[in-house]
């Protein structure tokens, strides 16, 4: 009888395997289908990736030159270029995320198909030596008709032993595999989540650049002169402007307590400008201080913040966690244009400055990583970067209407809104 039993275990175990073996080929014919779509999309996201990258040599070329109308124009048609071959980045990526998505959920399904049988292999491993284990060794023996049936029927004990230990160890890599695909895509389904709202955002953003173009056509009537008029004037208030912010930060900085503020320590801010997936992106244009770039549009005064150059919509993340104190728009020439000041509550602040869009609100509680905003040019800026400010916080913390000697967040015209002014320190030192 125990023989039947083995042959018909042998017998399960085939046609098992067999119709496994089937259903693999039907998954693999899909399964090759979607790795062709997704490598499609992947290549696709390369030659729109190297087309954002010309745009944006093109851009950082062009910063500066802007003392035409043509070429003010020009600047804000590269803008419009961008924005909309961001918008078709991410179109494709959500459809490539898509595609991945559908292929680990299909791979899931395998793996867990494979799971259910591998447990039910076990199970009958299980009973089958729960049975023989009602026999001794000796009783085995004593029954068996000879001794080499006997020995036979050890035989068939240990490779039941062993079966089940095989089959245990690919049960343990199998449920590790399914661990491992859903942790995956979970990762691509909360990556497409920000996909999804980085494509909303990045419309409202090439939006907002064509009417950019249209508002300064308007103003200046299409004419070089009324152009030439209104960059003067933008140029001379804004650098008063900017002496006045700097004398005040700087007599500010004289009195400054270090030790009220963390030590500095490499790593302890996260950089602040991601590509999709969160992967860093970004070059530094400016260093924080006295730089060549400040000596001839600062009028010798230091930079104080880190510039960083990207493209127009790439993802702003916050450096660590803390509070939105301020999410405000100083206009689109003055100042930090559209800017994110977050609290950190351990005696550093940062700002972030010059977005073309904020995706938070004043008061919000934040966490490291997340999603604050995008790359942009408002403000006083010659190209689409990221101003990434590093502040003490004021010992009152960052007062609504603060005064000129203390700082805070303070009213100085003809920026709009508020202004954060206070102590600041090198960002480089903490990232």
């Amino acid at each position: 009888m125990r023989s039947y039993t083995k042959i018909f275990l042998l017998a399960l175990l085939v046609t098992c395997s067999g119709f496994l073996v089937g259903a693999q080929d039907l998954y693999a014919d899909s399964e090759e289908d979607l790795q062709r779509a997704i490598e499609e999309k992947r290549l696709e996201m390369e030659d729109l990736t190297k087309q954002i990258d010309q745009t944006q040599s093109k851009i950082t070329t062009l910063q500066g030159q802007g003392r035409t109308l043509g070429e003010a124009i020009g600047q804000l048609d590269s803008g419009i270029r961008q924005a909309d071959l961001n918008i078709q980045a991410t179109e494709t990526n959500i459809e490539k995320l898509s595609l991945e998505i559908e292929s680990l959920t299909g791979e899931a399904q395998e793996v867990g198909s494979k799971l259910t049988f591998r447990q039910s292999a076990v199970s009958e491993l299980l009973r089958q030596l729960q049975r023989k284990d009602e026999w001794t060794l000796l009783e085995s023996l004593l029954t068996s008709q000879t001794i080499s049936e006997g020995v036979a029927e050890i035989n068939a004990i240990t490779d039941l032993q062993g079966n089940l230990a095989n089959e245990v160890a690919e049960l343990t890599q199998l449920h590790e595999h399914l661990n491992t695909t859903i942790v995956v895509s979970d990762d691509k389904r909360d990556e497409l989540a920000v996909e999804t709202i980085n494509l909303e955002n990045r419309k409202v953003i090439l939006d907002e650049q064509k009417s950019q173009k249209q508002d300064l056509l308007v103003v200046t009537k299409s004419q070089e002169g009324e152009y030439q008029k209104l960059l003067s004037t933008l140029e001379e208030e804004q650098q008063a402007l900017l002496s006045e912010i700097s004398d005040i930060e700087t007599q500010l900085g004289k009195d400054f307590d270090r030790s009220t503020v963390p030590s500095r320590q490499k790593g302890f801010l996260a950089w602040p400008v991601t590509s999709s997936g969160g992967v860093a992106a970004g070059v530094i244009t400016q260093n924080y201080g006295e730089t060549a770039y400040s000596t001839r549009y600062y009028r010798g005064r230091p930079h104080n913040g880190l510039d960083i150059g990207a493209p127009t919509g790439t993802e702003v993340r916050a450096a660590a966690d803390g509070v939105i104190i301020r999410s405000d728009y100083n206009g689109l020439y003055y100042q930090y244009g559209r800017y994110v000041l977050i609290d950190h509550q351990n005696g550093l602040s940062t700002l972030y400055a010059h977005l073309s869009k904020s995706s938070v609100s004043s008061g919000q509680k934040i966490e490291k990583g997340d999603l604050i905003g995008y790359v942009g040019s408002t403000g006083f800026s010659t190209g689409p970067h990221l101003h990434f400010g590093l502040y003490a916080t004021p010992v009152s913390g960052w007062t609504v209407g603060g005064s000129r000697e203390v700082g805070g967040l303070v009213s100085v015209p003809p920026a709009s809104g508020l202004v954060p002014i206070g102590v600041t320190l090198n960002p480089t030192q903490y990232l």
